[in-house]
Order: structure tokens, then sequence, then C-alpha cells
């Protein structure tokens, strides 16, 4: 109720309470992880990314959104990866906002939006095509979490 009306700080507090319950909470998680736990924390980290985006806390945002891209593995949250790539874009990263959005594509590629997904990711591929190389942000010095 509280993401769908748009109480961002409500859904943050809730988001990080079930986040707290998470035993893996606090743990470097650089890879895909098999969680046996019955709940699904991926819900509780891309829906706190998604209030972190929108309170513009863009480094928390990144970190829940990365880490809800490791939990999720049936991808059950697809828009995460816009999310992703709207916070990379903003950031500079051009190179990783291409590929979320290539990946969002790749898993609803009949999109109601795709089209105009589609013409951002244009966008940002004419503005990586304008970065020089040296100023290209290392993928490999980029953290994941």
């Amino acid at each position: 109720m509280a993401f769908e009306t748009g109480r961002w700080t409500e859904v943050l507090d809730l988001t990080v309470h079930i986040m707290n319950l998470d035993p893996l909470n606090d743990a470097a998680v650089a890879k895909y992880i098999l969680d046996l736990d019955r709940l699904n924390y991926a819900d509780a980290y891309f829906y706190n990314a998604v209030a972190n985006y929108k309170l513009n806390k863009i480094e928390a945002a990144e970190k829940s959104g990365l880490k809800a891209e490791h939990l999720d593995l049936v991808t059950r949250f697809p828009q995460l990866h816009l999310l992703l790539a709207e916070i990379f874009a903003q950031k500079g990263n051009y190179d990783r906002a291409i590929s979320e959005i290539q990946t969002y594509l790749e898993l609803v590629p009949q999109a109601k939006e795709a089209e105009q997904i589609r013409e951002k990711l244009t966008k940002l591929e004419k503005l990586n095509s304008g970065v020089p190389t040296s100023e290209k942000p290392d993928p490999r010095r980029v953290s994941p979490l």
C-alpha cells in the first residue's frame, strides 16, 4: 500500500525492518547465491532500492538494488534492471547502464514501454561513445555492493 501511494519513507522503514531479519544482510555478496530460507528477501531489497532512489539516496539504492539482483534468481523483478540502469546512468557509468537495459529487454522484449526503453538505450550508447576510454569507469573497480 505504501509503495503504490508513494510513501517512500514508510516503504524504506518497512523494508529496513525486513532486511534486518535477513541473515545475509551484512554479508559481502559478490556472486549469485542460493538462500534456502523460506522468506525471499529479494522483494525487500527491491522495494528498498526503489524507495531509496525516490528519496534521492542513490548509493543506498544501488547497494539494495544489486543485492536484490543477486537474490532474485527467478527474476521476479525485471524492472530492477531499469532502476539499476537509471542509477548507473546518473553516476556516469554508461556501460553498466546499457548492460542493465539490455538485460531488461532480454527478459521482457514485449514490454509495453519497450520502444521508449530502446530509445533510452540508443541515447546511452551515444553518450557512452562520446566518453573517452580513459574516463570510462573500470567495471572491475566498481564494487558489486
